[in-house]
């Protein structure tokens, strides 16, 4: 797994166009995630644009970038190194299969998620099928590769972990997902915002 994390954080660092991705009609670990990945992005310097088949909730609006993950068509008259898809099991439930189909040159696809149903559709495929949340995928992305998560990504991490595991009461909650939840919460989550939303 770690061989595959550095695999997705090079690509990362490679790419100069990055476009993020959540699946259809977000959810709080798929803008969350997102969310998460685009600080670190713009902490290194990359720009990166984040598009969705639909409108993200107006209640993520607290997360940063979250207002920025439209259905904007343009997005693809424009070239991408790199496409990072969010949550996903596979492209039609992103809403992307035909779209992504069709681009010239073909850029990577990097496939960061926890389903079951994954099809592992990525040129990488960052997906464990026993972790609770895409969240928890994106804190052992930035673990693995020694990116420091600051307080603000680890709000957005927060949002995924506590939609996934209902704030920690359904069968997706684990020793695991309890650990990331402490160690989010020491770095500086703010819980008070994510336990604002409406699970």
């Amino acid at each position: 797994m770690q061989h595959i994390a550095r695999q997705l954080h090079a690509t990362l660092l490679e790419a100069g166009q990055i476009l993020l991705i959540p699946h259809q009609h977000p959810d709080g670990d798929a803008v969350g995630s997102l969310s998460a990945i685009r600080e670190w992005l713009l902490s290194i310097g990359k720009v990166p644009m984040a598009y969705c088949a639909t409108d993200a909730p107006a209640r993520f609006s607290y997360l940063p970038g979250a207002s920025d993950i439209k259905k904007n068509p343009e997005v693809w008259k424009r070239s991408f190194d790199a496409i990072v898809v969010f949550d996903s099991g596979d492209l039609r439930y992103a809403g992307v299969e035909g779209e992504l189909a069709a681009l010239l040159p073909r850029p990577k696809i990097l496939n960061i998620d926890h389903h079951a149903t994954n099809e592992g559709y990525g040129d990488i495929n960052f997906v464990d099928k026993t972790a609770s949340s895409t969240a928890e995928m994106v804190y052992r992305f930035f673990s693995m590769n020694r990116v420091r998560v600051t307080p603000t990504m680890a709000t957005c991490l927060m949002t995924g972990l506590m939609t996934d595991t209902d704030q920690f009461t359904n069968a997706a909650t684990s020793r695991a997902s309890l650990a990331v939840g402490s160690r989010l919460m020491s770095i500086g989550a703010n819980l008070s915002q994510v336990q604002g939303l409406n699970f």
